[in-house]
């Protein structure tokens, strides 16, 4: 039992047998009419000791992998890092999140990274909307978007902005550690 334990149980074997459990899942009829594994979404369990497990799972129900989290920091800081860092399944095109994992900045790594990102946000009236155009009307969302964005500061830093996604979708640095350090 200790050989097995020292030998076998380890991170590496877990997610090899998850990416088989994740795999085999999605060919299981009920789990495809739930959805095509292109939806994915986080949850969290909080341990009383801080720390918290954040996992990502897909609309067929599968966990795609997760990351022990230490203390009670922002869960948006990790979302990129879950997901670049899974155990199987299809790379998921839409990723759902409540409020407690939006910021501004993971927003704008997913949509340049290629993932829809529509989170729920709670509180409507009290977020930070952005615009473009001061003069445009915004509808329902006039007196929302109050925040404008400065297409200059965004052009000037555009290949900084590139090469940031492209760090971190090629796993040369952390989504985390990037975007602690913005």
């Amino acid at each position: 039992m200790s050989h097995v334990d020292q030998a076998y149980l380890r991170l590496a074997t877990y997610r090899a047998a998850n990416a088989t459990l994740i795999e085999h899942q999605a060919s299981i009829g009920l789990a495809q009419a739930w959805g095509g594994s292109l939806v994915a979404g986080r949850r969290d369990v909080r341990r009383p000791s801080g720390a918290t497990w954040l996992d990502m799972i897909n609309d067929q129900a599968a966990g795609l992998g997760g990351k022990v989290v230490a203390g009670t920091p922002r869960d948006s800081l990790y979302v990129l890092d879950v997901l670049y860092d899974r155990d199987g399944g299809k790379r998921p095109e839409m990723i759902v999140t409540y409020t407690a994992s939006y910021s501004d900045i993971v927003f704008g790594l997913l949509t340049l990274a290629g993932f829809t990102y529509p989170p729920q946000l709670a509180d409507l009236p009290v977020q930070k909307m952005w615009r473009i155009d001061r003069t445009a009307d915004y509808g329902a969302f006039q007196d929302a978007a109050r925040s404008r964005f400065d297409l200059a500061q965004i052009e000037r830093h555009w290949e900084d902005i590139l090469w940031i996604t492209g760090f971190i979708h090629t796993g040369a640095v952390r989504a985390y550690d990037v975007i602690r350090t913005l």
